[in-house]
């Protein structure tokens, strides 16, 4: 009798008290992720907003969803997730992802009614700070704007318009690349009515 208690406790007894404490945190971890979701979505959404509103000014803060067939410009590597039109017929900006050199960044377009671009920010990437975010730089993204045709998805066809960051050609192709894929967005929707 005494050998099967002392197996108990020796071997069930931490078996047991470890799946008790997993189910606990398993538990708590559902509780807190149920309470903070809804914040971090409706946060996420405001960002989002905010960002819109300064791509496309016209617009006056008001936006909504087009609910139009996403390009797909390179499939897995560069697409549109959302395009969001001005309620007042201003513009459109579309959100793209686009593979840069951290992996996927993802980019907000703004484009006029007449379909030149009127801002791109970039809102989310892993690109390496200090080297491939110099070409995420508000400076460096300035030079898209009022540009209607970049002709080609490849920054060397445009030299004269369009200049990439020196070192960071990969980030830089990543961005050119999702301003492409707006427009391209743009003109699959027959621009903005």
């Amino acid at each position: 009798m005494e050998s099967k208690n002392s197996a108990f406790k020796e071997f069930i007894s931490p078996i047991l008290v470890l799946v008790i404490i997993c189910f606990a945190v398993t538990f708590l971890l559902a509780f807190t992720y149920g309470i903070t979701a809804p914040i971090i979505e409706k946060n996420t959404e405001a960002a989002a907003s905010e960002a819109r509103s300064s791509l496309l000014e016209a617009a006056d803060g008001k936006f909504s969803d087009s609910g139009a067939e996403l390009v797909e410009y390179e499939p897995g590597k560069v697409y549109a997730v959302d395009c969001y039109t001005a309620d007042n017929g201003a513009g459109m900006v579309v959100t793209v992802k686009s593979n840069s050199y951290g992996g996927l960044l993802t980019a907000m377009v703004g484009i006029d009614k007449d379909g030149a671009i009127t801002g791109v920010t970039v809102t989310d990437h892993a690109d390496t700070p200090g080297v491939g975010t110099k070409a995420q730089d508000p400076e460096h993204l300035k030079q898209y704007i009022g540009l209607t045709e970049l002709g080609s998805d490849k920054i060397k066809d445009h030299a004269d318009s369009v200049v990439e960051v020196t070192g960071a050609s990969v980030s830089s192709g990543a961005i050119h690349k999702a301003v492409y894929c707006a427009l391209e967005q743009y003109k699959a929707m027959g621009g903005v009515k």
